[in-house]
């Protein structure tokens, strides 16, 4: 699981407190048949976890690669020992014969939030250094992570619900956060940092001296 960690600047004042997420993942083979385009399965952590992990995200594919099928994985319930998924064929409108799928999962313990197969976190929120770009990412780069990314409306609102439950704005109304992101004054374009196109809706540009 890829962490995409936040860093604040010195504007936030106060932030709820923040633990560095406990991150683990595997894989699981689930020996499975359908008569429908879905089925309900039990993945195993085959380890010990102190709780139930806060956040799972998994994949589903055919043990044997040969196989064409195409599987979508739903996470149903997170348990402590284990986690309840439903696996839907999206290759094709039928089930299939009994087989052996690999589940590949992974999963969190901590105070970020889980959004696809990603951590977002922020690592230290309470951290007031006043940061540039680099320095700011230099800093999630150090602790394993990167500058967050938005991607579409939908990880926005993730980010921003996130962002709003987490930070305490005090008097303030607003705080500001480096995004992994540039923003092209000429085009009015947003670009990754992976060099593909980024969200470019809700948020506003704000120009830091």
């Amino acid at each position: 699981m890829k962490c995409i960690w936040f860093v604040l600047l010195v504007e936030v004042m106060s932030v709820v407190d923040s633990h560095r997420p406990l991150t683990n993942g595997g894989s699981y083979e689930v020996s499975s048949f359908s008569t429908k385009t879905k089925t309900k399965a039990e993945v195993g952590y085959m380890m010990c976890l102190p709780k139930a992990p806060d956040n799972v995200h998994a994949t589903a594919r055919p043990s044997n690669p040969s196989l064409p099928h195409k599987f979508n994985v739903t996470i149903l319930e997170i348990k402590r020992g284990s986690f309840i998924v439903e696996i839907e064929r999206v290759d094709q409108a039928t089930g299939w014969d009994r087989m052996l799928i690999t589940v590949d999962w992974s999963s969190y313990m901590g105070k970020g939030i889980g959004y696809q197969n990603l951590i977002l976190w922020f690592p230290d929120a309470a951290d007031r250094r006043g940061m540039n770009r680099n320095t700011a990412s230099k800093y999630c780069t150090d602790m394993g992570g990167r500058l967050v990314d938005i991607v579409d409306k939908a990880m926005y609102d993730v980010v921003d619900n996130y962002c709003r439950q987490t930070i305490a704005f005090g008097p303030y109304s607003v705080t500001y956060i480096w995004l992994g992101s540039s923003y092209n004054l000429t085009t009015d374009t947003v670009t990754q940092s992976n060099g593909k196109p980024g969200y470019h809706g809700d948020w506003h540009l704000v120009f830091i001296h």
